[in-house]
């Protein structure tokens, strides 16, 4: 019982003390001045002690005049030297730049990219402290600094002119030496980083990455391109089979194309061209073709290759395609086809694809095959003609790739049973399918010249339309000559 007053009374100690001194800091604080007032410094005069070698001044003035004295000047700005910093990558030399307009390239090695400048034109650069160590960078967007060049071309090499002003905007002339001085050209051969062509990566893969494939002079638009495929003719085809839209260009060796509307298209260096990433043809070899590709502002550069793809060779057992089985007029003919009864009139076209030989009967088709969106080895049925007891199918054999032609001749035969013995139709060959047969020289067909606008449909398109008055008399018809009117990539 004492032990528990005892704790009871210490309790009651330590809380009344806590609360004690909780008042004493409620007081302190609230009686506290809002500012302390500042206390004054008092300054002590100080003097420096006498120096036991101190002397009266006229023993200074005996003297007389010193032999020194020291001036202070201001510090001198001079022009840096750059000439082992600047790379000169010549003029602007794509096929469409303009003399009067052509830019001069140069390289900083603290630069990500290089510089393009017109003659006489201030370059402006600027000293980059962030780098470790500084480098001297081209001006963003060419804003004006207190440092610049100006560049002329010589041949092979740059005149190049230093300026500089100071604080004051004087105009720095020294050191000489860096003030002015000559750069030699360097190889422009070079990719500038960053450089796209759309989606494309610009680098030596690029026509490669395009699916670019390059197979020769197209033959079938020398025979029946026409006027509207005039251009083509003697020019090497390129086709780019990426995407949906195949599409195809010609070139010769002095060729250029633009990249626009997200592919490549024949165009003739101007005023125009300039605007677009350009194509150059620069050789043309038996197996290989060499390209430049130059990017708007015709700084950066990169060599291209494309090699020859192989020529497709056409089928060489097409007499066993065709089977004769007769004629239902004078113009249309009769052949068992795919293991189907198939009519032909000259001048029709058909194509061998997966599933066999395939009739090309409306405008689309016709579209399809020019534009290579049909692809396949081409038969051209010129007709069927006598000579002497033997008659003999004609046409023009092309291959896949349309870089070659044969002239195509298959002698007809028509058997049929009589009395369980074969008799050979009166008039016909004694020559077997499958018997050697040396044809004789291809016999042209004259064909009748279009204008150039006009659009010729196969003669199942044409039953409408009369033959015209001289084949009428003859008890011909109207022979067809396809041509593909519409505007293709190509222009």
């Amino acid at each position: 019982m004492l032990i528990r007053d005892w704790l009871s009374w210490i309790t009651y100690a330590v809380g009344g003390i806590a609360l004690l001194l909780l008042l004493l800091g409620i007081s302190a604080h609230w009686s506290r001045p809002s500012t302390i007032p500042p206390v004054p410094h008092i300054k002590e005069k100080t003097t420096l002690p006498e120096s036991s070698f101190t002397l009266p001044q006229k023993d200074y003035d005996a003297i007389g005049e010193p032999a020194f004295t020291v001036q202070m000047t201001a510090f001198s700005m001079q022009i840096p030297d750059l000439r082992q910093q600047l790379t000169y990558f010549g003029k602007n030399s794509r096929p469409d730049a303009q003399a009067e307009k052509t830019m001069l390239n140069f390289g900083l090695p603290g630069s990500k990219t290089s510089a393009s400048v017109s003659p006489n034109q201030k370059l402006y650069l600027i000293f980059d402290r962030k780098q470790t160590p500084g480098k001297f960078t081209f001006s963003p967007n060419n804003a004006p600094t207190s440092l610049w060049l100006e560049a002329s071309p010589q041949g092979s090499e740059a005149a190049v002119k230093i300026g500089m002003v100071n604080e004051k905007g004087e105009t720095i002339h020294t050191p000489k030496q860096n003030a002015q001085f000559r750069l030699k050209e360097k190889d422009q051969t070079r990719v500038s980083k960053g450089w796209e062509l759309g989606k494309w990566r610009v680098d030596a893969t690029l026509l490669s990455r395009q699916k670019a494939r390059w197979y020769g002079q197209d033959k079938f638009f020398e025979r029946h391109g026409g006027e509207e495929y005039g251009s083509a003719i003697g020019k090497e085809r390129i086709d780019f089979i990426e995407g949906e839209n195949p599409y195809s260009v010609f070139l010769d060796d002095k060729s250029v194309l633009i990249w626009k509307d997200r592919r490549w298209q024949e165009a003739t260096p101007s005023q125009d061209t300039i605007k677009y990433p350009l194509l150059a043809v620069k050789k043309i070899s038996d197996r290989v073709m060499n390209l430049e590709l130059w990017d708007v502002e015709g700084k950066a550069k990169v060599n291209l290759n494309l090699l020859k793809s192989t020529d497709m060779k056409p089928p060489q057992n097409i007499q066993k395609s065709f089977k004769y089985v007769g004629a239902k007029t004078r113009s249309k003919f009769i052949f068992e086809i795919n293991k189907e009864r198939m009519t032909l009139r000259p001048k029709d076209w058909l194509v061998l694809t997966k599933e066999g030989w395939k009739k090309l009967t409306t405008a689309e088709e016709i579209d399809d095959f020019v534009n290579r969106k049909l692809t396949g080895p081409l038969f051209v049925f010129d007709g069927i003609v006598r000579q002497g007891d033997i008659q003999i199918i004609t046409g023009t054999l092309f291959n896949a790739s349309r870089t070659d032609m044969q002239p195509v001749e298959i002698p007809v035969q028509i058997n049929r049973k009589t009395n369980g013995k074969n008799e050979k139709t009166k008039g016909q060959s004694d020559v077997k399918p499958n018997s050697s047969y040396t044809p004789s020289a291809p016999r042209s067909v004259p064909e009748r010249p279009l204008p150039p606008t006009e659009r010729t449909a196969p003669p199942e398109l044409n039953r409408e339309r009369p033959p015209p008055p001289r084949l009428r008399e003859r008890g011909e018809e109207n022979q067809y000559r396809p041509l593909n009117n519409e505007v293709s990539s190509l222009k």
